[in-house]
């Protein structure tokens, strides 16, 4: 049998696990919504055909040139700024190292947008793809 370790170690551990990473750690509340960037040009600026994906047909949908390239390269400098939350803090026991930065945020009104004015809606009520769900 191996030795009891001291109350010291376990003090040493633990103050080793907080650690001194400047990144925000797991949240289970997410931020307030920010103010996210306009649709330009107003969307759909093409036909939305979502097509079944080969490998899983029944579950994924593929929708090709859903944002402009303008306004997808306007999306990813927004986001580049917004605080990322780095997760997970620490692996289970036998699972393997993973970090991942991420943004995490409820917000109803953008989730509207995104489904009123962009022809989301539309092109998801398409009768091939009903189905799916």
């Amino acid at each position: 049998m191996g030795k009891p370790k001291s109350s010291n170690a376990a003090k040493t551990k633990a103050g080793a696990a907080a650690g001194t990473n400047t990144k925000s750690t797991t949240s289970s509340t997410p931020g307030a919504p920010p103010a996210w960037p306009q649709f330009k040009p107003p969307l759909p600026v093409t036909d939305l055909v979502p097509d079944k994906l080969g490998p899983c047909p029944d579950k994924v949908v593929l929708i090709r040139n859903f944002w402009p390239k303008s306004l997808c390269g306007s999306y990813v400098t927004f986001l580049r700024g917004l605080p990322l939350i780095t997760t997970p803090g620490r692996p289970k026991r036998g699972d393997a190292v993973r970090v991942n930065d991420r943004f995490q945020v409820q917000d109803d009104a953008f989730a509207q947008r995104l489904w009123e004015e962009t022809g989301l809606r539309e092109s998801l009520r398409q009768e091939h793809v009903q189905g799916l769900w």
